[in-house]
């Protein structure tokens, strides 16, 4: 195995053990939300559930923040895509002369939340960016700019 992909994996790891840190702070505090049922499924299913997209992995990176678990919980569940903040973590794609915020494609299921970048089920299969039909885009890449 490489350097650089045992590199990536220990990255992966790190974000994973945030995820279930975060996840098993808010289901201890706040029982009976719907919260501890990923927490289970993401025990579950090992770190498989974190998609292996750089841009995927950035957003999720930015979100889940262990200072403030409730805020972490609140933007994983219900921020779009579009509201993410930096401005550089946006999946973007050019469509013509304009760019539109791209969509999350796993299984034939568009999805345009940060929670859906998570396969919950870990059952793994393609993953990709598209456009709002379901077809594969390439973003912009201006992730550099937020390293």
């Amino acid at each position: 195995m490489s350097k650089a992909k045992r590199i990536l994996e220990a990255k992966d790891l790190k974000l994973f053990k945030r995820l279930l840190r975060i996840l098993g702070s808010y289901s201890d505090k706040m029982p009976a939300t719907g919260v501890e049922r990923l927490f289970n499924a993401a025990v579950a299913n090992g770190a498989k559930v974190l998609p292996k997209d750089k841009r995927a992995l950035a957003i999720l990176d930015e979100i889940l923040d262990e200072k403030c678990v409730a805020d972490s919980v609140q933007k994983l569940l219900n921020m779009r895509f579009a509201c993410l903040h930096p401005l550089a973590l946006q999946p973007r794609a050019k469509k013509g002369r304009r760019h539109e915020v791209a969509f999350w494609c796993r299984g034939g299921q568009v999805y345009d939340r940060c929670k859906d970048l998570i396969d919950w089920e870990g059952k793994g299969g393609s993953t990709f960016w598209s456009d709002m039909n379901g077809e594969k885009v390439e973003l912009i890449d201006d992730l550099e700019e937020k390293e």
